[in-house]
């Protein structure tokens, strides 16, 4: 990925992560009646945890994978959960959403306890492939079961748990980030045919989870649902297409400003929650418009504070990996 779309994609990360977790919240005012708009808004959200664990990876090829490396990242996931969590439980707050999820910790400290496996076979691109592939795979009969049957045991683990599926993303922006797989997916013809096939895609990823996945699972009685192996072409098709984003000589801000947004990623993630909810408590909700006004509120002032806080040495730790 250049410059330019990978800096973008990181702040799609965060005003997606935004939207998809303060969509559906119960105590404001306004009527969720199933619309149109809502469909199309909460689906655009469906690719924020996956475009996280993509550019992660992504952006850890780019790093020495020592032992120190690998601790230090462990250390770094559980201070960031434990502060956090310690804070928002003493404040009593901990039952309404405010906390980093145990699901994200536990995936992230299995992706980089098993980073030394990880660099081996991406010395065999095409091995990793196929792990890909069969992940892939095994992700999506996964949730067409979990659908299918969701009163059997075995199908019953929650979307955000199933850790193989954000293992898969991680894998996928690692195995992108190869010398030989970067200059194939800048190459002019491979981000046209992206290009072309992304809103052939979005559409029928749409059609798909609109008229059938998310039918079937207010049909079945799930009442959450965390999209992740349905939306994985989508996802890798904009990786590749932001290659193809080009910035004109005399928008020299344009750059520093996506550049500038895209290091809050994880600063975003964390504090959204806090933000939304104090926006909300202030701010009556009773329009779709109300809400969308508060969740573009609740994105600005996530990346103002994370920005904020990321220029403070000692409480950086606490909003960045």
């Amino acid at each position: 990925m250049n410059n330019i779309g990978l800096n973008l994609l990181k702040t799609l990360a965060c005003m997606t992560a935004v939207s998809f977790f303060t969509m559906y919240q119960s105590y404001d005012r306004y009527n969720y009646n199933y619309s149109l708009a809502l469909n199309i808004l909460s689906f655009i959200s469906t690719i924020a945890t996956p475009l996280y664990f993509l550019l992660s990876g992504y952006l850890d090829a780019g790093q020495k994978h020592s032992p120190n490396w690998q601790l230090e990242k462990i250390r770094r996931i559980l201070l960031i959960f434990l502060f956090w969590f310690s804070f928002f439980w003493f404040a009593g707050v901990q039952n309404k959403g405010y906390l980093i999820q145990p699901w994200f910790v536990i995936s992230l400290i299995l992706i980089y306890v098993s980073q030394p496996v990880i660099d081996r076979l991406l010395l065999f691109p095409g091995k990793m492939a196929s792990i890909i592939f069969v992940l892939l795979l095994a992700a999506f009969l996964y949730d067409i079961l979990a659908v299918l049957y969701p009163n059997t045991r075995a199908f019953s683990l929650l979307p955000q748990y199933r850790i193989w599926t954000w293992v898969l993303y991680y894998l996928s922006g690692r195995l992108m980030a190869l010398p030989g797989v970067v200059q194939l997916l800048q190459s002019i013809r491979v981000v046209r045919l992206s290009l072309l096939l992304l809103p052939v895609v979005y559409l029928f990823t749409w059609l798909y989870e609109r008229y059938y996945f998310i039918a079937r699972f207010i049909t079945t009685g799930n009442d959450f649902v965390l999209t992740g192996s349905q939306v994985y072409f989508l996802v890798i098709l904009m990786a590749i297409s932001v290659n193809g984003i080009t910035v004109p000589a005399h928008w020299k801000k344009v750059p520093a400003l996506f550049a500038t947004l895209g290091k809050t990623m994880t600063g975003v993630y964390i504090l959204h929650y806090l933000v939304f909810n104090i926006l909300a408590w202030s701010i009556s909700i009773r329009s779709l418009a109300d809400k969308i006004m508060v969740i573009c509120l609740t994105v600005v002032v996530s990346m103002m504070i994370s920005l904020l806080l990321l220029q403070i040495p000692g409480v950086k730790k606490l909003i960045s990996l």
